[in-house]
């Protein structure tokens, strides 16, 4: 299943890109609430995402797999969902542009358990997360 990819340019320098899109504590997604582990961000570090609607609730964890802040112009973190519900990666990368721009690319699949249901019902939730995450990367990319 291809992943779906949402990319933007920035009119912002990378370090400052960077320090808003990796707080991944400080994601907003719609229905859904970020609940850090202790510590600084690094690889192993994780996160539980907490998505709700009304009576109903789905947490999925979330580990980061790479790690790389702002460096000769690049940098890039994945992280890799590990929850009951929800299986599959986000990986983000960085580049820095001529002008102090920033490209961001956010590519992301989402799996729903059990995976061959999830699989099959791609057409579907690519839609759904492709709206979802142009969203949120819009709201990061103004924060920015």
């Amino acid at each position: 299943m291809p992943a779906v990819t949402v990319e933007r340019v920035v009119a912002r320098p990378i370090e400052a890109v960077w320090a808003v899109v990796s707080d991944l504590a400080g994601h907003r997604v719609p229905l859904t609430r970020i609940h850090p582990d202790p510590g600084p961000t690094r690889v192993g570090w994780g996160f539980v995402a907490v998505t709700a609607v009304g009576p109903l609730r789905a947490s999925d964890r979330m580990i980061v797999t790479r790690w790389q802040p702002p460096a000769d112009g690049r940098a890039q973190f994945a992280v890799v969902k590990t929850g009951r519900w929800l299986g599959g990666w986000a990986s983000v990368e960085f580049a820095a542009l001529h002008g102090d721009r920033t490209r961001l690319t956010w590519r992301e699949e989402i799996v729903p358990h059990p995976h061959v249901v999830g699989r099959l019902a791609a057409p579907l939730t690519d839609r759904a997360v492709r709206a979802v995450f142009g969203r949120a990367v819009d709201d990061l990319a103004a924060r920015a």
